[in-house]
């Protein structure tokens, strides 16, 4: 698993994984440098705009200046929250890259060396893409100093969030990637068990239910992956899913409030800065759906294994009932935010339902 070993640099840097790509020990004097030097540079950031509020903070009336505030003082308690939660959960963690290294031990491919590549590729873009909108909507598109105070400093704080579920979505593309290896086994199995039916014997049947046996081990790692990482983020999906709703609520009364106010232009391009919300949302919600998917294909398949070699090989019949048993008694198969609710494009829909309602809300009230 060296592969990984820069995608864990770069999380360990941020403070949001406390080891580092050596993995010896849970805890080494690497990552309390960088745990301590993002304390501090954050922390210091935070007091300065405390101190300087009228640099950074609305006051040109009592609701704008509510508004600000409050998404001030949601960031610093999330910003904390998330940070005792890396360190609290860091144990689980390291549990998790066990279990990784485990299934690549049992799907060994090519393939695992590409997943980091893509996500450092994928978090290089998203960053591109977010500082674009917010570097040019702070220098070119607002008009006072506050404004582009305000936008730069909270698109340095919002950038960490989003990079914490650019982390999360890293281990859900990897638990995707070995459902695909396991369904990818399974039709092969299932061409075997096609060919067993009518030219197979001992030889052969022996081979399809090691198959299978190797198959069941590897679902049940990924079982066990997917309720560490339920464990170790959970935390961190409930806390998402309440600031980018709140933040998107917030943000959505400026645009309205630039509406009513004749400043079409910076209300529209409010809303594309507004995107890259939406966007890392999108981006996680997929491959949560992904998981599902490939779970859901591994049923289907498991009843494609032909039914002439199951009833002619007894040991074969009772592998796959008891695999099916298995899948039928798994709970959930998904990513759920301390089981509260379910990670898939539900819940897009719903931030997206509170939207359009606050939007309706925010007009009546400037009325």
């Amino acid at each position: 698993m060296e592969a990984f070993s820069k995608v864990i640099v770069l999380y360990q840097i941020l403070a949001l994984q406390w080891f580092s790509p050596k993995r010896h020990r849970t805890f080494d004097c690497e990552s309390l440098f960088f745990i301590t030097l993002n304390f501090c540079i954050i922390t210091g950031l935070f007091c300065w705009i405390y101190q300087h509020q009228s640099l950074v903070i609305y006051s040109d009336n009592a609701l704008g200046y509510v508004v600000d505030f409050f998404k001030f003082l949601l960031m610093v308690f999330t910003y904390y929250s998330l940070l005792l939660e890396s360190g609290y959960q860091r144990g689980v963690l390291y549990k998790v890259w066990d279990e990784l290294e485990r299934l690549h031990d049992i799907f060994p491919s090519a393939k695992w060396a590409l997943l980091p590549q893509a996500h450092l590729r994928t978090v290089a873009l998203f960053v591109v893409y977010m500082s674009w909108w917010e570097l040019t909507y702070a220098y070119w598109i607002t008009k006072s100093a506050r404004s582009s105070n305000f936008t730069i400093l909270f698109w340095v704080l919002f950038l960490l969030l989003h990079l914490r579920q650019l982390q999360i979505l890293l281990y859900t593309n990897v638990l995707g990637f070995c459902l695909r290896a396991i369904n990818s086994e399974l039709a092969w199995t299932i061409e075997l068990s096609n060919g067993a039916s009518r030219y197979g014997g001992r030889r052969s049947d022996g081979q399809i239910c090691g198959y299978l046996r190797k198959l069941m081990e590897g679902f049940a790692r990924v079982e066990r992956l997917l309720e560490l990482l339920n464990q170790a983020f959970g935390y961190s999906l409930a806390i998402i899913k309440l600031i980018n709703n709140i933040y998107i609520l917030t943000d959505t009364y400026w645009i309205v409030h630039g509406f009513m106010s004749g400043k079409v232009f910076g209300s529209l391009y409010l809303e594309c800065c507004l995107s890259s919300k939406f966007i890392c949302l999108m981006i996680n919600l997929h491959s949560n759906e992904r998981i599902l998917s490939e779970f859901h294909r591994t049923r289907v398949l498991l009843h494609c294994v032909h039914l002439r070699w199951q009833l002619r090989c007894d040991q074969g019949w009772q592998m796959v009932q008891h695999f099916l048993l298995k899948l039928e008694s798994t709970q959930p198969f998904a990513m759920t935010a301390l089981s509260m609710y379910r990670l898939d494009y539900g819940t897009l829909m719903q931030i997206a339902f509170n939207v359009t309602t606050s939007i309706s809300l925010f007009i009546q009230a400037s009325q």
